[in-house]
C-alpha cells in the first residue's frame, strides 16, 4: 500500500520536459517521471527511517522510487549485501550521486567497498567510491590511515578516469585536505603536480584544489 501511495504521489508531481532532459543527458531509467529532487525529499520526509519500505521501493524500476528509497532508509540497518545489490543498478551519474550521498556513505560497511570501487574499471563504481571517501573524510571517528591510500589511488588514475571523474576527484581531494594539516600538505603537494600536468583534466583538478586553499 505504501509503495503505491508513493508512486501516486510521485505521479502528481511528474514533469514531462524534465524527464526528457534527464534522458537526453544519459540518465537511463526504465520509468522516469521527471520529479525534482526537492519534491522527492518532501515526499520522502514522512517515511524516514523505514528500512523495509526502502528495500521494496528500490526494487521498483522507477527513478523516483529508487531515489526516495535512498532518502528514507536507515543507514544503521544497511548491510554489505544491500550495498552490493543496489550498486548493480548504478548506470548513470544521478543515481550514483543520490544513493551514495543520501545513504550509502553513512553505512558502516561502505568504506571497505569504497577503495575497491575506486580501483574498478566501472566508471559508476569509481564515482561511488570517491563520493563515499569524500563524505567520510572529515569524520574524526575514522583513523587517518584509512585515507592515505586514496591519494595513491587518485594519483594513479589514468587520463580517461580524470576526464570522467574530475569533479568527484576534486571533491574527494578537497575533503581529505580538510581532514587535518598533514593531509592538507599531502593533497596540496599532489595538486601542484597535477596542475603542472599536460593532461587537461588532471591539470584542472590540481588548479581547482590550489585555488580553493590559496588563502589558507
Amino acid at each position: 500500500m505504501q509503495v503505491q501511495q508513493i508512486i501516486q504521489e510521485v505521479k502528481r508531481h511528474m514533469n514531462g520536459p524534465v524527464s526528457e532532459t534527464l534522458t537526453q543527458h544519459g540518465f537511463r531509467y526504465k520509468v522516469n517521471y521527471g520529479v525534482s529532487v526537492p519534491e522527492l525529499k518532501n515526499i520522502a520526509r514522512q517515511y524516514t527511517g523505514n528500512h523495509e519500505l526502502a528495500l521494496t521501493l528500490y526494487e521498483e524500476d522507477i527513478r523516483e522510487c529508487k531515489l526516495i528509497a535512498s532518502m528514507i532508509d536507515d543507514p544503521k540497518k544497511v548491510t554489505g549485501e544491500q550495498i552490493d545489490d543496489w550498486a548493480q543498478s548504478f548506470n548513470n551519474h544521478e543515481i550514483v550521486e543520490q544513493v551514495c550521498s543520501n545513504l550509502i556513505w553513512k553505512a558502516e560497511c561502505a568504506l571497505s567497498r569504497s577503495i575497491q570501487w575506486c580501483l574498478s574499471d566501472d566508471e559508476y563504481l569509481q564515482k561511488a567510491g570517491l563520493i563515499i571517501a569524500a563524505r567520510n573524510a572529515t569524520s574524526t571517528n575514522i583513523k587517518d590511515s584509512v585515507f592515505g591510500p586514496y591519494l595513491d589511488v587518485i594519483d594513479g588514475f589514468d587520463q580517461e578516469t580524470f576526464s570522467q571523474q574530475k569533479n568527484s576527484i576534486e571533491f574527494a581531494l578537497r575533503q581529505i585536505a580538510m581532514r587535518n594539516p598533514f593531509f592538507r600538505d599531502k593533497v596540496l603537494e599532489l595538486a601542484q603536480n597535477f596542475a603542472n600536468s599536460s593532461e587537461e583534466h588532471r591539470a584542472w583538478v590540481g588548479s581547482q584544489i590550489l585555488y580553493n586553499f590559496a588563502d589558507e
